[in-house]
């Protein structure tokens, strides 16, 4: 099952298939009768922080408690998941719910519903391998690569379009007693791996991947697991399905899933232990994805759409018919300009009803831009396909801050991602191991550009870390795109991370939206005036940066600013 570290089991992972499978797990209980609610808590902070005897913040890959002492992080010792046991080998459908611990033994578990046979049906339907045998725990040095391959650049890819609880805490912790979950981990790892390496390494990759693959689909149809399990099984394979292009056998897995929601809403039990993690994890992970599905498709939940309690807006979105398939990567980014453009168009705009619609058709179009995408067969550089994604994730960004100036209701905004360091993350990591993206012809070929997205970051990421990292990698890619240079962009950014520390405020108080620009073309001088939200606690500041080594010098670097670099659309 999925757990927390603390009051919760994890989930074992299956390869193709959803399961089902009601279940009744034990109630926790005091000895007065009350019930704790189940509540995210972690007890791994790095070796350094257990060291020295201090509070960690558990940050990945580093841990900003080291960061901010400028001492060396040493990582993470496999984490210990208290109230949990490994998954019995022995076949049982009756066990209790790893989310929560063992009763008391004065009070007896009720009775429990027999195993659904839908459930084992779906199980069987898929072949495995016989000959495989499961390791309990990481046993080799190429499973350990993975796992952390798959901390590093994986589950924060997946935790941008899904819940990052999930993807990098709960689901990484289960992989260490649930051989299911670890093995679909490292699957997915290496697929996700395959994709953006060499040739030779990919093939390699890609072996491994189906190695694990089989490996996880035995040891879920093993382990006859409960239900939170089984659906946290459908998600993981959602995701490795959707890695390796086969979008019927993902949407297959989401529909299992909705299905197997369904049932478990119509007969759970009061203070059912699973009740808080599906409903605060895994049911809003199948609503994230349900929302990429194809129009076509999602036409087959008509009888099961009711168990995900979708908003007008989710509606909105899985109905929404984007129709022309891209057949080229610069169809693609042609379309993704257009929607950046009318999202800088709109943050400038007086917001009455007709600009929501355009807000909400806007949300719309770029789930339905991912659905096409991952279709597109296209082949290119590696490195234009990963940058744009990478766009895709600050149309996402600029998007919410966005709905966020158009005061929309809180329930319509996406929960907090991490996609600011994905940004800075995937752009690190080509310089750093894409020889072609790094080249001056590569990066003048690649659509949309380096800039606009690591000065989004650089400006407006919420972790003064990760505004830091993307400075650094602007002055590594160090390069001109249109009228300015990655050496303006990241002197910037850096004025206003001057700004945060000479006023003493936070990073949300110091973005984009909070400065103003003046140019003196006969000086060559850029004007940066810092106006806080709260003029009565603060006072403006001022600060000039010298532009003498742009080559060119445009007096619409102020507007070119203002988008983050992104070329102007008309509205």
């Amino acid at each position: 099952m999925i757990l927390d570290i603390s009051e919760t089991g994890m989930i074992d992972s299956n390869d193709g298939a959803a399961p089902e499978s009601p279940y009744a797990s034990p109630t926790m209980q005091c000895e007065k009768a009350r019930t704790k609610k189940w509540a995210p808590k972690t007890f791994n902070g790095c070796l350094t922080c257990k060291k020295r005897r201090i509070k960690c913040d558990e940050g990945k890959p580093s841990c900003q408690r080291c960061i901010k002492s400028n001492i060396k992080c040493s990582g993470y010792a496999p984490p210990k998941i208290r109230l949990f046991e490994p998954v019995s080998s022995a076949p049982s459908s009756t066990g209790p719910s790893s989310i929560a611990p063992s009763p008391s033994p004065e009070v007896p578990p009720p009775e429990l519903p027999r195993r659904n046979s839908s459930l084992q049906s779906y199980l069987n339907s898929y072949p495995h391998s016989q000959e495989l045998a499961l390791v309990p725990s990481f046993g080799t040095e190429e499973e350990y690569r993975s796992f952390q391959f798959f901390l590093e650049k994986t589950a924060n890819l997946i935790s941008v379009y899904s819940q990052p609880y999930l993807w990098t805490v709960l689901l990484p912790q289960a992989t260490w007693h649930q051989p299911a979950i670890k093995h679909s981990i490292i699957a997915l790892a290496n697929l996700h791996q395959s994709l953006i390496s060499s040739e030779s390494a990919s093939t390699q990759a890609r072996h491994t991947f189906m190695t694990h693959y089989n490996a996880a689909i035995r040891a879920l149809i093993t382990d006859k697991p409960p239900i939170d399990v089984v659906l946290a099984s459908c998600v993981i394979f959602w995701v490795l399905e959707n890695f390796n292009g086969s979008g019927h056998a993902a949407f297959d897995h989401m529909k299992a899933a909705i299905k197997i929601l369904g049932e478990w809403k119509a007969k759970r039990r009061p203070n059912d232990p699973a009740h808080d993690l599906i409903s605060t994890y895994i049911e809003p992970t199948i609503r994230d994805g349900i929302k990429f599905a194809p129009v076509a498709r999602v036409e087959e939940l008509e009888d099961q759409i009711a168990a995900l309690s979708l908003s007008p807006q989710d509606m909105r979105i899985m109905n929404y018919n984007l129709s022309p398939a891209f057949d080229t990567l610069e169809m693609a980014s042609d379309y993704l300009g257009d929607c950046i453009g009318n999202i800088l168009v709109l943050m400038s705009t007086e917001y009455d009803e007709e600009v929501i619609e355009s807000i909400n058709e806007l949300d719309a179009k770029l789930y339905k831009w991912m659905n096409l995408f991952q279709k597109l067969t296209a082949t290119g550089p590696v490195y234009q396909r990963r940058m744009l994604l990478v766009h895709n994730v600050s149309a996402c960004i600029l998007l919410d801050k966005l709905k966020e100036q158009a005061g929309l209701p809180t329930e319509v905004l996406q929960p907090p991602r991490c996609r600011g360091d994905f940004l800075v993350h995937e752009v690190e990591d080509m310089l750093k191991h894409d020889a072609r993206a790094t080249t001056a012809d590569s990066r003048a070929t690649v659509f949309l550009g380096f800039i606009p997205p690591m000065f989004l970051a650089a400006s407006s990421a919420p972790k003064v870390e990760t505004r830091r990292r993307a400075i650094n990698a602007l002055r590594l890619l160090n390069l001109v795109e249109g009228s300015w240079n990655t050496e303006v962009a990241a002197t910037i950014a850096e004025a206003m991370l001057d700004i945060m520390s000479q006023t003493s405020t936070v990073s949300s108080e110091v973005e984009l939206k909070h400065m103003r620009f003046g140019i003196d073309v006969s000086r060559r001088t850029l004007y940066l005036r810092w106006e806080p939200d709260d003029e009565e606690q603060y006072q403006h500041v001022d600060k000039e940066i010298e532009l003498d080594d742009m080559t060119q010098f445009d007096s619409d670097l102020p507007e070119l600013i203002k988008r983050f670099g992104y070329p102007s659309t008309s509205p």
